[in-house]
């Protein structure tokens, strides 16, 4: 049986992130998934197995165990696959144009506006011409998608405290 447990830098309980993981279900996407600061990857095994997707998943990993993470896909059957990322720069380990879909739940709003800078900027290079980027954050914190330079909003909605922006390169 799986083993999660809530990351403090989400801030938010196991019960809501199975509602972010449905709510994250209804985009559809091409192959090429990478998820942002998954922190203990519940979401991603989520998505991973509604699309039949494999999923990258990218995080600190200073919260929740990587191979415990793993070992959550393998048990749950969903497929992923991991990398770590580190501050200041955030410099994701990935070509140019690896992705079509990069999304980002409780994450960014953790870092500092230069760590910001850095990563926004790191996901422009990762993302394909035509792909997008969701940010799940608080609503709280919505003025940072004004440092999304580079990015077309094509959806912004707000929903039990958290705004879901999907912006576009361009």
């Amino acid at each position: 049986m799986p083993t999660y447990f809530p990351v403090r830098r989400m801030g938010i309980t196991l019960d809501e992130e199975e509602f972010i993981a449905r709510k994250l279900a209804q985009y559809r996407t091409e192959d090429g998934i990478l998820d942002l600061g998954c922190g203990n990857c519940l979401i991603t095994n989520r998505l991973s197995k509604t699309w039949g997707k494999k999923i990258v998943a990218v995080d600190l990993w200073d919260e929740f165990p990587m191979q415990l993470a793993l070992q959550n896909a393998r048990e749950e059957g969903a497929s992923i696959e991991v990398g770590k990322i580190e501050r200041p720069t955030l410099r994701l380990p990935f070509p140019n144009g690896s992705f079509s879909f990069v999304y980002s739940v409780m994450f960014v709003y953790n870092l500092r506006k230069e760590e910001r800078q850095n990563l926004f900027s790191e996901v422009s290079r990762v993302l394909s011409d035509k792909g997008l980027f969701l940010l799940v954050d608080p609503v709280i914190v919505r003025r940072e998608r004004r440092e999304l330079v580079g990015f077309q909003q094509v959806s912004y909605q707000e929903e039990n405290a958290l705004f879901y922006l999907l912006s576009k390169k361009g």
